[in-house]
């Protein structure tokens, strides 16, 4: 055999229970190799909002219907019944600016989760990215986003909400972006490993929902509970662009907090993604 056609064998690597069919120095986890696939990324992108759709008898209108019936079950449970003060702030407003945020949140994460295992196709036989398909996922969810943003910046202009602070917007976008995409990355490295993840997912979705300040302003939590859901990095987020477009004062505290745990939860997401893509295509 020639010398040339051995070098075109990859090497092997074996474990104790793992075949690793491609080298350690191509498995490298690099974000740049990423960057060259905006082509990919639009193909799969649109191709998960097709299925999303098919054969829906309101189609796209499920972006707008899902978080109005929330908004709806807020406006009853929160707002009627408990009587939640938002601080001389329209409830519907101010339960809109964290559905914006939620929304987006839980339908990136959801569809993320499971977006390795559901192309094992794609990750056992071709050489796409494997970091392409959890994001892609983020790119196919951002049509809720955007009606639910969009709904919600028209309500603070209407209301005279509008300051200076809103330019801060974009900066915003960024961080749930980031957050989004550092729990969608994380997860779907998981569930290739413990597939128990696709069906937990769902249920720690509804918890984190009400511990989140999403329908209510944690200004009317006890301290020990204001700092416990701080914790969660959607507490800050949700007061931060609740300040950015209604100029309501958030909980720096908990902005602090949840800007640092989105840090942690990038280097996690990155770390654990680079150690499973390594045998990704073998243990799919």
């Amino acid at each position: 055999m020639s010398a040339s056609v051995h070098d075109t064998i990859v090497p092997q690597r074996v474990t104790s229970d793992v075949v690793v069919t491609r080298a350690p120095a191509d498995a490298r986890l690099r974000f740049r190799d990423v960057l060259g696939y905006g082509a990919l990324l639009r193909a799969l992108a649109t191709r998960d909002l097709k299925a999303r759709y098919k054969q829906s008898a309101l189609g796209p209108a499920w972006v707008i219907f899902q978080p109005l019936a929330l908004l709806i079950a807020f406006s009853i449970g929160f707002n009627s019944v408990a009587n939640v003060q938002t601080d001389g702030v329209s409830y519907f407003l101010f339960a809109m600016v964290g559905l914006t945020v939620w929304t987006y949140f839980q339908a990136a994460v959801m569809a993320s989760t499971g977006s390795i295992v559901n192309n094992y196709a794609l990750v056992r036989w071709t050489s796409c990215p494997r970091l392409a398909l959890p994001l892609a996922t983020l790119i196919a969810s951002s049509p809720s986003f955007a009606v639910t943003s969009i709904v919600a910046f028209i309500g603070a202009i209407i209301g005279g909400y509008l300051w200076a602070g809103t330019l801060l917007a974009p900066l915003l976008t960024l961080w749930l972006f980031i957050l989004t995409a550092s729990v969608a990355v994380f997860l779907a490295a998981i569930s290739v490993r413990a597939r128990d993840v696709l069906s937990a997912v769902p249920f720690l979705l509804q918890v984190v929902l009400f511990l989140a300040p999403v329908a209510y302003p944690t200004s009317q939590l006890s301290s020990t509970l204001q700092t416990v859901i701080s914790i969660n990095p959607l507490t800050g987020l949700i007061d931060a662009w609740r300040w950015c477009l209604l100029g309501i004062d958030p909980d720096m505290t908990a902005v602090g907090i949840g800007l640092g745990v989105t840090a942690l939860l990038v280097f996690a997401a990155w770390k654990t993604f680079a150690a499973v893509e390594v045998v990704m295509s073998d243990e799919i």
